[in-house]
């Protein structure tokens, strides 16, 4: 078939690493010498093949080389076959994790399994992975077998070596497209003569076989000449268009060889000596041995119905007997065939049966959610043999039946793997099923809940199933991702109990490794290494065999190289805790494996994760926190370098949060706050490292304690995790940033409580103090910068917003604002400042200490302060919205400690000349009032400096300049915060500098001196003028005063000029004549109009009542003119007008005390205080014709100052005041009396006085009826007092109520008993006779003569003097109005 002119050797011809002497190559006696020992040098695939090389082609040709020759890196070799020489395994790099010994690159695990990266892989495959290839693995060999179109590679996947030895054959004519399947190869177990495998290669086109008997040395050129065509051939009988699929080790029987057609063969490559042989069988349609050999059978069996589907996999098992394996082949719609197989070629049918319908009902018995696909979509897609002669601790452990203790050759025990295909999942299941001359029996079913991806059809390989010993975890391998299934039997509990019962599997271990899914990677073959059966094994010895203790596959991973998943400790699964996936576990190997880019393990995106968010939240936290503390294995608890270790923790913390936002997990609040925080630490943590470094360095030898080591080390052993000296921890500062970055909170705040011990105790000098104090301001206000700074550069990363907080507690305590840090934060605050005004203000160029060090806290004062603020502010905010009654009380400590000193120290950054860090710092916290003081006060200094004696003119003019541009600064601040800051600073202009510097102020654009002055009411004397002289606006400025006449002034006598100020505004803004004014909606009158009317007649009214105030004080004037101070005033005016005030009613007499004392200190009193003193006080008879009656007064102050029920109730304790100033028993006592003695003792009566008073007043106002009968004055304010007394004690209000009543008792018993109601009708009828009768006279007298005045000022404010004739006094009419 080949042409020997090619070669003269044969396809056996190789080389091999003995130093055996190779045997001749020719006939003669001539014995080539030995080779020189090959030297190990770093040979690699680029050395041999030029870098410019094209890739393959899509027609691919045949090179027309001997299929015998071995090709090395494409290079031919006529004279040998060749291999590659190993070199030195290239190291790691940084970051990845090796495994001990071997090499390998871990890439993830768990508690589970150990996924890890083989060093060795040809260099060709490695340069050169975007051509299609697939291949297998064999364990019992240690090789690793790749094919593509053109070459087959051969090689030690064990090797430690990066390039190890590759043996590389060049195929014999290639395929011709490159989307031709590719060639089809199996190693070949070593011949008696060699201990290494040989090779078969099978091209699926066209059907050419080559075969190797070794890959490393070739059997005698004697040989291979005479029976070269033993060792290649050609299957014959192929049919058009059909094709190999599948070949199969059935060895020591041989190989099966599976078509497209269905068709399957034997084929053998070795005769029945043993020796080089290749035969191939297509045996004729039939079941008998007649009809073509059992592979004819096969082809029967399996394709000749297309009910029963195609092939979907055929394999064979060992068998009892040397030279006999039982070979079981299925078809994806469920038919099983099994025969035993015999070295020679004949085979026995052992079963034939379909248990297509008995698969489809135990899954979906077993799986519930099967139930929901088609029958249809049922498939068969591989399956793998039960491994026999298991220990008995096994078989007891493996859920599968009974069966797995049988090894008879008539029972086969297999696991399928069976799909319910859809487009976009699949569900899929491990079956059990037990082969027999009976038939087949259905077992355990295990659903795969974790993979659902369809099989994808352009896969190089198809989906492997592999159940290695001892059978406790199965491998599911898909194209790109492996499943690892748990068939142990789990614990023993009453739910796996009832599970069992209902024929429902209970759930154990199951877990999915994906790879990535990009560019060429997929796996493109793969096998298993599995523990010995009863120990070591002969194969155990060969050079390149892996031996292990746990099953494990390997997988070919195009682009990548040998993947091995090992599991860790099969015997695990069947424990009482046997390994789980978890929540947590998931992301360990996202964060510490998926950190490197490269990795082909993906760990996000390919499947949701199993877990509520809950759980995932809570494993998030947990394992940040293992981070943080170093208590994760996966994380060295002895770095050499702590800075690298702090920042790989900080990685991992990158990548934690960056992974659960790519898997979309929804977290609460307050885990997403913990898991920012821990990242917060973490980066401060490693600042402060850094600092320590640097504060190390600066220190001189023998003098390396700083801060940071002594808060290491003087930290309370509650708040750190102890360094143990017996096992060699000594270092407290690495082992605290190793252990404890957790409790950074209290870290940063024990810098305090360094210098306060170092300070108390006088551990050092001065100098030894301000480095402290240096060193603690920087590390204070550094790692809180630090901390608020990732914040604000990762909050939407980690989902948070610091400006929003949630209710309740939704959000952990800051750890930047805990009380430890708040509160020390403050003390050291003012230690700065008591430090700096002991070494910095008395000379700040030449201080007694390190100036550098000195300047350095000045200059870093005001950031640290701004730390403080902030700490104060976050955890006042955080409290309130807390659940915790205590943290709430605390908060609101916190919140009024904040506002008191964003004040004071503020303003005490400006003792250290930091005017504008001061202003930064109060415009930053919103501090107006600090913010005006500083401002102000900046003003203020530099206008002194220019004004100063020693100040030359130059300096003073640049000066003048600075202030002018600190005022315009002013002024813009005045536009930027408006009245929040302009109020505050004009209160400050106010009490710095007066009145005249509100007014001046010129850079107020808005008119905020205007708003302010108008918006306090006690700067109405400010505000009226400002209104006059600024704003020209007369109308306000009336208002103004009115208002500030009316409702604020205390003082009568400004009041009375307030108000005729206003009265005189009011009159201005009117005009000089009413009858030109605007037409207006009511009368005639605009709206203006008539509330200047209205107000004019408040004007008057509280001018009347200022005129009985004076004309009172005059009545008491006389009393106490001669009094040397104000204490004899009042004991004066008490002993003289309060004479008629019961002793023992002393609540009335404090009353009338109070209003005495207002009244001597011209005081503005109110209505009620002065209708108390009116109606109390005993006033000089005479008093009449100098200011009037005093009860009238007292009706006039009601009827000007109050209003409705008020006023009401304030006439009726006038009139009862007035009803008991007489005994009217007296009056009433009418014996032995004429009318004129009883019209003299009722004239005497104050009520007689009274009314004639009111009488006389209603002749110019007829409205003013003030009229109460003594009746209606009982019960007035006796249940309830007047609204001065709202807020005065319950005993003082129950005692002057007592008082109340005592008047209503002895009123009532003059109208019980001395008939004053009637001697009300009579006194009144008596007055209205007077008062007419005296009216009738003047109008008389007024006829008589030409020119009489009866009113004095034209306004009926007049006196009404009449002669007492028999009882009538002189009495004074006073009319109140003017």
């Amino acid at each position: 078939m080949f042409s020997p002119a090619l070669q003269e050797g044969g396809p056996a011809k190789g080389t091999r690493s003995s130093r055996r002497r190779q045997r001749p190559l020719s006939s003669d006696a001539t014995v080539q010498q030995p080779k020189a020992k090959r030297q190990r040098v770093p040979l690699s695939e680029t050395t041999f093949v030029s870098p410019d090389a094209p890739p393959e082609m899509y027609e691919v040709k045949s090179d027309k080389v001997d299929l015998l020759s071995i090709k090395r890196d494409g290079i031919e070799n006529i004279g040998a076959p060749r291999k590659e020489l190993s070199v030195r395994s290239k190291k790691p790099k940084p970051g990845e994790r090796t495994n001990k010994g071997d090499g390998s690159i871990v890439l993830t695990q768990n508690n589970a399994y150990t996924v890890s990266k083989l060093p060795a892989l040809p260099d060709r495959l490695r340069a050169d992975a975007q051509n299609r290839q697939h291949g297998a693995v064999y364990s019992s060999t240690g090789y690793g077998l790749t094919l593509t179109h053109t070459h087959a590679f051969v090689w030690p996947y064990t090797s430690t070596a990066a390039s190890p030895e590759t043996f590389t054959f060049t195929l014999p004519y290639p395929s011709k497209h490159a989307s031709d399947p590719l060639p089809l190869g199996s190693l070949v177990s070593p011949s008696a003569s060699s201990e290494e495998p040989g090779l078969v290669i099978v091209m699926p086109v066209s059907g050419k076989i080559a075969y190797w008997e070794s890959i490393s040395s070739a059997a005698t050129l004697d040989f291979i000449r005479q029976q070269r065509s033993g060792v290649e051939d050609t299957i014959s009988g192929m049919f058009s268009g059909e094709h190999v699929i599948q070949i199969v080790n059935a060895e020591s029987a041989g190989f099966v060889l599976g078509f497209s057609s269905g068709r399957l063969a034997y084929m053998n490559v070795r005769d029945t000596h043993g020796r080089p042989g290749i035969s191939v069988q297509f045996l004729r349609n039939g079941l008998n041995t007649s009809a073509g050999g059992f592979l004819g059978s096969i082809r029967h069996a399996l394709s000749s119905s297309t009910i029963r589907g195609d092939v979907a996999a055929a394999r064979a098992n060992h068998g009892s007997v040397v030279g006999e394996r039982a070979v079981v082949a299925v078809t994806t719609k469920g038919r099983l065939s099994c025969w035993k197989v015999h070295r020679s070629g004949h085979h026995d049918l052992l079963a034939d049966v379909d248990v297509r319908d008995e698969l489809i009902r135990n899954i979906q018995q077993a799986d519930p959610a099967a139930n929901t696909s088609p029958q249809d979509s049922f498939e068969v897609i591989d399956f793998t043999f039960v491994p026999r002669g298991l220990d008995r601790k096994y078989v007891d452990m493996n859920r599968l039946s009974q069966a797995i203790s049988q090894g008879q050759d008539s029972l086969q025990h297999l696991l399928l793997l069976i799909a319910f295909a859809g487009k976009r999942q699949s569900r899929y299941s491990l079956v059990e099923a037990v082969i027999s001359a009976e038939g087949a029996k259905i077992g355990m079913v295990r659903p795969l809940t974790s993979y659902t991806s369809p099989v994808r059809l352009a896969a190089a390989e198809k989906p492997r199933i592999y159940l290695p010993r001892p059978a406790l975890v199965a491998f599911v391998v898909f194209d790109r991702a492996l499943v690892v299934a748990s068939m142990a039997s789990p614990p023993d509990s009453p739910d796996s109990q009832l599970q069992e019962d209902s024929h429902i599997i209970p759930a154990t271990f199951e877990d999915v490794i994906d790879f990535r899914d990009e560019g060429t990677i997929q796996i493109v073959g793969s096998g298993i290494e599995e523990p010995s059966p009863g120990g070591p094994s002969p194969d155990d010895l060969r050079a390149h065999r892996y031996r292990t203790k746990n099953p494990t596959a390997v997988l070919l991973l195009q682009g990548v190289g040998t993947v091995r998943v090992a599991i860790t400790d099969v015997d695990r699964f069947a424990s009482e805790k046997p390994p789980e996936v978890t929540a947590k576990s998931k992301l360990e190997q996202a964060v510490f494996f998926g950190i490197k880019h490269d990795n082909p393990v993906v760990f996000q995106g390919r499947r949701d994760l199993p877990f509520s968010s809950q759980d995932v939240g809570n494993a998030a936290i947990e394992l940040s926190h293992e981070i943080v503390s170093s208590k994760t294995p996966f994380i060295a608890n002895l770095p050499a370098s702590l800075e690298n270790n702090m920042k790989t923790r900080m990685s991992y913390l990158d990548r934690l949060i960056a992974h659960l936002n790519a898997v979309g997990v929804s977290l609460d609040s307050r885990t997403r706050w913990i898991l920012l925080y821990n990242a917060e630490k973490m980066g401060v943590a490693t600042w402060i490292w850094q600092k320590n470094e640097q504060f190390l360095a600066q220190r001189a030898d023998g003098d390396k304690k700083n801060l940071i080591s002594e808060t290491a080390v003087y930290i309370n052993e509650h708040q750190k995790t102890e360094p143990n000296p017996a096992i060699g921890e000594v270092d407290p500062v690495r082992h605290w940033f190793i252990n404890d970055v957790w409790r950074l909170d209290i870290f940063v705040a024990w810098g305090y409580q360094i210098i306060k011990y170092a300070w108390t105790e006088r551990l050092t000098d001065e100098e030894g103090i301000n480095r402290l104090v240096w060193e603690a301001v920087t590390i204070n206000n550094g790692a809180l910068h630090e901390a608020y700074q990732y914040r604000l550069n990762n909050w939407r990363l980690y989902g948070v917003d610091p400006k929003n907080i949630a209710g309740g507690n939704a959000i952990p305590e800051p750890w930047t604002s805990t009380h430890f840090i708040a509160n020390n934060l403050k003390r050291l605050v003012e230690f700065c400042h008591q430090w700096l005004d002991t070494y910095y203000l008395p000379s700040p160029e030449q201080p007694p200490v390190n100036g550098t060090l000195l300047e350095y806290i000045r200059d870093t004062l005001p950031s640290l302060t701004n730390r403080y603020f902030t700490a104060l502010s976050e955890y006042s905010r955080w409290a309130s919205q807390s659940d915790d009654a205590q943290a709430q009380e605390l908060g609101k400590t916190y919140r009024q400690k904040y506002l008191e000193d964003r004040y004071s120290k503020i303003l005490k950054l400006k003792d250290y000349g930091l005017w504008d860090e001061a202003i930064e710092l109060a415009k930053e916290h919103e501090a107006f009032d600090s913010l005006a003081e500083v401002v102000v006060q900046q003003i203020l200094s530099l206008e002194q400096d220019a004004l100063a004696a020693d100040t030359t003119s130059s300096e003073a003019e640049k000066a003048l300049s600075l202030v002018d541009a600190k005022r315009r600064r002013m002024g813009v601040l005045f536009e930027d915060y408006k009245e929040k800051f302009a109020f505050h600073a004009y209160e400050v202009l106010l009490e710095s500098s007066g009145v005249q510097a509100v007014l001046e102020f010129p850079y107020d654009r808005m008119g905020y001196a205007t708003s302010f002055l108008r918006t306090k009411p006690e700067l109405a004397k400010i505000s009226w003028i400002n209104d006059v002289e600024r704003e020209k606006d007369i109308d306000h400025a009336a208002e103004t005063l009115l208002n500030l006449g009316l409702t604020r002034e205390q003082q009568v006598w400004s009041k009375k000029i307030e108000l005729s100020l206003g009265k005189l505004a009011l009159m201005a803004e009117a005009g000089p004549d009413p009858s030109t004014r605007g037409g207006g909606s009511i009368n005639g009158q605009s709206d203006s109009e008539a509330r200047n009317e209205a107000n004019l007649e408040k004007i008057d009214q509280e001018l009347a009542i200022i005129k009985i105030q004076d004309d009172l004080y005059g009545q008491i004037y006389y009393t106490v003119q001669e009094a040397v101070d104000e204490a004899a005033e009042l004991e004066l005016a008490m002993k003289e007008h309060g004479a008629l005030i019961p002793n023992k009613q002393k609540a009335l007499a404090q009353v009338f005390e109070d209003g005495m004392t207002r009244l001597l200190k011209h005081e503005a009193l109110q209505p009620l205080t002065l209708i108390d003193l009116l109606t109390l006080a005993y006033l000089d008879p005479k008093h009449f014709n100098a200011i009037g009656d005093q009860f009238y007064l007292a009706l006039n102050v009601a009827r000007y100052g109050l209003k409705g029920e008020d006023r009401a109730n304030a006439e009726r304790l006038i009139w009862r005041r007035c009803f008991i100033r007489d005994d009217w028993r007296q009056v009433n006592e009418t014996n032995d009396k004429n009318d004129a003695d009883q019209l003299s003792a009722i004239g005497g009566t104050a009520l007689y006085h009274t009314l004639f008073a009111i009488i006389d007043e209603q002749h110019e106002d007829e409205h003013f009826r003030p009229y109460v009968r003594p009746s209606d004055a009982l019960g007035v304010f006796t249940e309830s007092l007047d609204r001065r007394f709202d807020d005065m004690d319950e005993s003082f209000r129950a005692k002057l109520m007592d008082a109340m009543k005592a008047e209503d008792t002895r009123l009532r018993a003059f109208v019980d008993k001395a008939q004053l109601e009637s001697w009300y009708r009579g006194t009144r009828d008596c007055a209205e006779t007077t008062v007419t009768a005296a009216y009738n006279r003047l109008t008389k007298a007024a006829e008589e003569k030409k020119k009489r005045t009866s009113n004095g000022n034209g306004n009926g404010n007049g006196k009404l003097l009449f002669e007492r004739t028999g009882l009538l006094s002189k009495s004074k009419l006073f009319v109140g109005r003017g």
